[in-house]
């Protein structure tokens, strides 16, 4: 839930800002941090109810007063500390946007101010009470919002993010794991017999039950991978040593076109936040974005009524990824 996983995923975790001095010709230098209020309360409670029930809906109302750790931190609190800090990058993401002069335009402006309508026009009674809003909250946390994600896009834009088809391959293959190299010479002798069933061996001898699988570059001991990849589909390898484990790996798909793709995007995903977090960090350490230490005193997460889960799914459709 947190703020910039909800942007495909990006994350990046507010720098906290310290006064750095220096001596440059006997002259102190010292960092010139902004500090910059948040949200109001009524505001950041738009994000806190709609995530609120969202998880009530997948796990009940019990949840909450459930304990953590040894500190007595209950899930409630742990939540409420996601919320604020999905808060404090949004709004420095927007002071950001700001600062390189990216603003949301008319058509954006427009399809704003109709989804706050909309959103606001289909909250109950008791929601409104609970959040304490009016649609001019709603409206700013979606500008806000929008601009967030606008900011993103523009400021990786000229990035290269460009993935390989090799670099982002996946194959499909089976695999056979013995704890032992003379088992994996037996093994190895079955599979090449005519008429050889793989899968039938694997459930016989594999002590590892998943024989199924999809393999991406960097995602196995570096001598399975270079044994798997190297085949060609129907191809068997010989017994592959990686430490006190053997594997005879067989060749179902030597290039899964649907996954190569699907891991090609998150590659790309990758290199894009790792990207963005380089300029998020930079200028977050200088403006800092504050709530009180009393700021969630008096919500109550019992009995209110309030059952809207619809912020960020109505956005969607109005600013579909």
């Amino acid at each position: 839930m947190r703020f910039l996983n909800r942007w495909k995923g990006l994350a990046a975790a507010a720098a906290a800002a310290a006064l750095l001095t220096g001596c440059r010709g006997g002259i102190p230098i010292v960092s010139q941090v902004r500090e910059i209020e948040g949200y109001p309360l009524r505001q950041a409670m738009i994000v806190a109810a709609t995530e609120k029930n969202r998880y009530e809906d997948a796990y009940t109302d019990q949840l909450w007063q459930t304990v953590l750790d040894e500190d007595g931190t209950t899930v409630q609190t742990f939540f409420l500390e996601q919320v604020e800090e999905f808060l404090r990058e949004q709004k420095t993401v927007t002071l950001l946007a700001e600062e390189e002069g990216i603003q949301l335009n008319g058509e954006e402006q427009g399809l704003v101010s109709q989804l706050s309508q909309e959103y606001f026009q289909g909250l109950t009674a008791e929601d409104v009470a609970y959040m304490g809003i009016t649609q001019e909250d709603v409206q700013t946390m979606y500008s806000d919002y929008c601009l967030a994600n606008k900011a993103v896009a523009e400021l990786t834009k000229d990035m290269d993010l460009e993935v390989s088809d090799s670099e982002a391959k996946v194959i499909d293959i089976q695999q056979i794991e013995v704890a032992d190299e003379e088992t994996a010479d037996t093994v190895l002798a079955l599979t090449q017999e005519e008429g050889a069933d793989f899968a039938r061996i694997a459930g016989e001898y594999s002590i590892n039950s998943q024989i199924d699988r999809q393999l991406a570059r960097g995602e196995a001991d570096a001598a399975l991978e270079e044994g798997a990849f190297a085949l060609q589909e129907g191809q068997v390898s010989g017994v592959i040593s990686c430490g006190q484990t053997f594997y005879i790996v067989k060749c179902v798909s030597d290039y899964n076109e649907a996954a190569t793709q699907e891991r090609k995007a998150a590659l790309e995903l990758l290199k894009k936040e790792r990207g963005f977090k380089g300029i998020y960090d930079e200028f977050a350490a200088d403006h800092v974005v504050t709530f009180g230490e009393d700021f969630w005193d008096g919500v109550d997460f019992s009995g209110d009524g309030c059952t809207t889960t619809s912020f960020f799914e109505l956005y969607r459709e109005y600013f579909p990824e």
